[in-house]
């Protein structure tokens, strides 16, 4: 696992696209607080979502995909790398990035929370985790880095704007109701918001579907890699000399 995890560590400090996108969130709040004069639960509203599908979501299937294009993943699962590790040690620095997001941007919004931070706790999180389960399946589904920007670009949008765009059509607002970020929208837009509404079921129902079609994934992703007759031992051997 300290080898799994140092070897995110680079990833991240060498990549600086991937450190733009976890920092531009936080710009866009600065802009829209400033030059827009919004404030509170609307501007979190609209910003946190951007935040989830840039800071959190794009960086899982960029790093699956440049590691799959690189035959890493293969080599890592094919040396006896549980899955349970693989997904922890990807999903470590996203929760971190969650965790701190979660913890400044009512901050940065001036949004008060008195009564709801249970509910606002546990519904970014598990929204939060929806998106990482996602990415990482277009990660472990995509062949290179390019292909897996252009399969994310549909959630990107997805969970950036589809809550903005609930409540501007009739009927449209039912579909979001049961899509992965039904109960982000809920939490924002309707009053007396509990952890006993629908939206939250239908939520934990979507990670479980999702976290079982990411171990299926990765299962999918070993099997090709015990088929593949070159194998790129490069990384490998970096990986147990660190």
């Amino acid at each position: 696992m300290k080898a799994l995890i140092w070897l995110r560590n680079q990833i991240l400090m060498n990549n600086k696209n991937l450190l733009i996108q976890i920092l531009l969130p936080y710009i866009l709040v600065l802009l829209y607080k400033n030059f827009m004069d919004a404030t509170g639960m609307e501007l979190m509203f609209v910003c946190l979502s951007m935040a989830i599908s840039m800071s959190i979501g794009n960086m899982i299937s960029t790093i699956i995909a440049e590691e799959k294009e690189k035959n890493t993943l293969k080599t890592l699962l094919l040396s006896g790398v549980r899955y349970s590790e693989y997904i922890f040690s990807v999903l470590i620095h996203p929760i971190i990035i969650t965790a701190i997001t979660m913890i400044l941007f009512p901050i940065l919004t001036d949004t008060k929370l008195e009564g709801l931070l249970v509910e606002y706790t546990v519904v970014m999180f598990l929204t939060s985790l929806s998106v990482m389960l996602i990415n990482m399946c277009i990660g472990l589904l995509s062949e290179t880095q390019s292909k897996a920007q252009i399969n994310g670009l549909p959630i990107t949008f997805i969970v950036a704007l589809l809550p903005i765009f609930s409540g501007m059509k009739e009927g449209f607002e039912k579909i979001v109701g049961y899509s992965f970020m039904g109960a982000y929208t809920d939490f924002f837009t309707k009053s007396g918001f509990s952890l006993d509404d629908h939206s939250i079921k239908v939520l934990l129902l979507w990670n479980i579907v999702l976290g079982w079609l990411t171990i299926v994934s990765i299962k999918k992703s070993k099997s090709v890699g015990k088929n593949s007759k070159k194998v790129n031992l490069s990384s490998f051997q970096l990986f147990l000399v660190k």
